[in-house]
């Protein structure tokens, strides 16, 4: 297996720098030699604040519940958000990735900045990882475009943990942001930002991704859900679902 996307290292939150720890992970129930321990500090932090309608001292209360089927975790989050016209008034919902299954992070978005306890957080159809651009911490990750998610068993030989899992890039050195190719206004050019497109809905790629936790586990993940009600139809024809927001992802821990 070979991913055919291997974005910019981007590594432990630093965008000039990398990880050359060289480290392997554990085997899920130990401590990684790529367990993130330091805090970086996030560069553009103002810009980021304002770009991303960052909110202080409010925690969302949107839901956040995982189940199992098979040898997969399923987690549901609500990341409503208040509906589009008033998600930039209200904060996102962030999740940590354990071996017992994923958890809601109970902490308020400017908090966050200096936070190593989650992974990634997400509002409406936007997700970044706690790293780069995104948060203080070292999660990275990678698209798989040729894979699907269920053949996806172990990290492709060749792909290295350390080096090649990217975090979020959404600010050049001057702190001017880089929008995504989505062509809606606002949308940051996110490492997991292929899990959708726009063809007048947010329909679900169905692409796997690889992310490296703050912790040093390897998490296979796909995103297959946006829509309560109504995702097949968005995906098919351009037709929005109802009740939009409602993420679901099905994740297993590799490493």
């Amino acid at each position: 297996m070979t991913p055919i996307l291997l974005l910019s290292l981007l590594a432990c939150g630093d965008k000039d720098g990398g990880d050359d720890s060289g480290g392997t992970t554990g085997d899920g129930g130990g401590t990684s030699a790529l367990e993130c321990t330091d805090v970086t500090p996030v560069s553009c932090l103002d810009d980021m604040i304002a770009d991303l309608g960052l909110q202080d001292d409010e925690v969302s209360d949107g839901e956040v519940t995982t189940t199992t089927e098979g040898e997969d975790f399923v987690t549901d989050m609500d990341a409503s958000a208040g509906g589009y016209n008033e998600a930039s008034q209200n904060p996102w919902v962030y999740l940590r990735f354990t071996a017992d299954g994923a958890q809601k992070v109970e902490i308020d978005d400017e908090a966050s900045l200096e936070d190593l306890t989650w992974d990634i957080a997400m509002r409406r159809y936007l997700i970044r990882v706690n790293g780069g651009d995104g948060g203080p911490g070292c999660v990275g990750a990678v698209a798989l475009r040729e894979e699907q998610y269920a053949d996806i068993d172990a990290v492709p030989e060749g792909l290295d943990v350390a080096t090649d899992f990217p975090s979020d890039d959404f600010y050049t050195d001057s702190c001017e942001f880089i929008n995504d190719s989505s062509g809606l206004e606002g949308s940051p050019n996110v490492v997991l930002g292929q899990w959708w497109s726009y063809p007048g809905c947010v329909a679900t790629s169905f692409i796997p991704f690889l992310l490296r936790t703050n912790e040093g586990h390897v998490v296979k993940l796909v995103i297959e859900q946006y829509y309560g009600e109504g995702q097949e139809e968005c995906n098919e024809s351009g037709a929005p679902g109802d009740d939009s927001g409602m993420i679901k992802i099905r994740w297993k821990m590799l490493q």
